[in-house]
């Protein structure tokens, strides 16, 4: 587009935006003279973009079981996913595994849709487009030339989680729609880069811009703005990071190394902490009348665990310099 870069904001892309504050908050801001400071220059990079995917594989996960608790706490039963026509033999599984897939797929376009009535309502013009980051992200984004304030920004951005959650949980256990819990857990995973945009932008007063650039977003404002090196968003940036990074390790290293390891050992049976508790970390059988293998709650419990420590490592690691980027 002529002029500066588009705004992108999406269930998985980092939000470029070129934003003004409202009126007042720019007059204020240049009477001190101090307007054009840029404070942070934030860049899908390619560890950002990491950082992404594997935040949005935990949040599906953790997503999916809060979703379905939902659901069971509002109908007594726990829901059923099987969205194909019953009597179909050996495929029905096969179709149904597709139709979800469908499902998740398709819940961009409504999120993406919610993104535009938000530009919309604060006077922008809005086109969509698609696209991959680095290779391994891929995303759906809103675009507009127009400027917004940052607490307009923010409401562009969490707007599609808000309205798809507040409206689907009721209608999902309303008419008993237990196949809405993957659509709904897609959508929430897909908000994580709306997520940590919002954080980033509370980390800095109400009357900053974010500018968008050729490389990412630049955030500008006066020098006084600049956030403390110890950023409670970048630790809550960083715990989300520990802990999907933790939990999804420790699903690989029980889920696979475990059973292989516990084999050569020779090792028949073994439990890890009590089954029907958060202090389940795994069980594994190996007889010749049963061959099992199940993964607990206590996993993400061990991984938030884990990711706080690494947030706080963190956290000592950057005192004192600004916050650039959630990693």
């Amino acid at each position: 587009m002529p002029g500066a870069d588009p705004v992108e904001c999406g269930p998985d892309v980092a939000v470029a935006v070129d934003a003004d504050s409202d009126a007042d908050a720019d007059s204020d801001a240049d009477a001190e003279g101090d307007a054009g400071v840029v404070l942070a220059d934030l860049e899908l990079s390619r560890r950002v973009t990491v950082q992404l995917t594997v935040v949005g594989l935990l949040g599906l996960v953790v997503s999916f079981g809060v979703f379905a608790a939902l659901y069971r706490l509002g109908t007594g039963e726990p829901p059923t996913v099987a969205l194909a026509p019953a009597g179909v033999a050996w495929w029905n599984d096969a179709l149904t595994l597709l139709a979800l897939v469908v499902a998740a797929t398709a819940v961009v376009v409504p999120h993406e849709l919610l993104h535009g009535l938000a530009i919309r309502r604060y006077g922008g013009e809005v086109g969509y487009g698609v696209g991959v980051a680095h290779f391994v992200l891929p995303y759906a984004y809103a675009t507009t030339e127009h400027r917004f304030g940052r607490d307009q920004f923010l409401v562009v951005l969490l707007t599609p989680l808000v309205v798809m959650t507040l409206v689907g949980v009721p209608v999902m256990v309303a008419l008993e729609w237990g196949w809405l819990v993957v659509p709904l857990a897609a959508n929430a995973a897909g908000a994580v880069a709306d997520v940590w945009m919002a954080l980033t932008l509370l980390g800095y007063p109400s009357h900053v811009r974010v500018e968008d650039h050729e490389d990412g977003v630049r955030i500008v404002g006066r020098a006084g703005d600049r956030p403390r090196g110890l950023s409670a968003t970048a630790v809550v940036w960083d715990a989300l990071v520990g802990a999907a990074a933790a939990s999804v390790g420790l699903l690989l290293a029980l889920g696979v190394g475990g059973p292989v390891l516990l084999a050569a050992l020779g090792v028949e049976s073994i439990v890890v902490g009590r089954p029907g508790t958060i202090t389940h970390l795994f069980a594994f059988t190996n007889t010749p009348e049963e061959i099992s293998l199940g993964v607990g709650p206590g996993v993400p419990v061990v991984g938030a665990g884990l990711g706080l420590a690494y947030a706080l490592a963190r956290t000592y690691r950057r005192r004192g310099r600004p916050v650039d980027e959630p990693g």
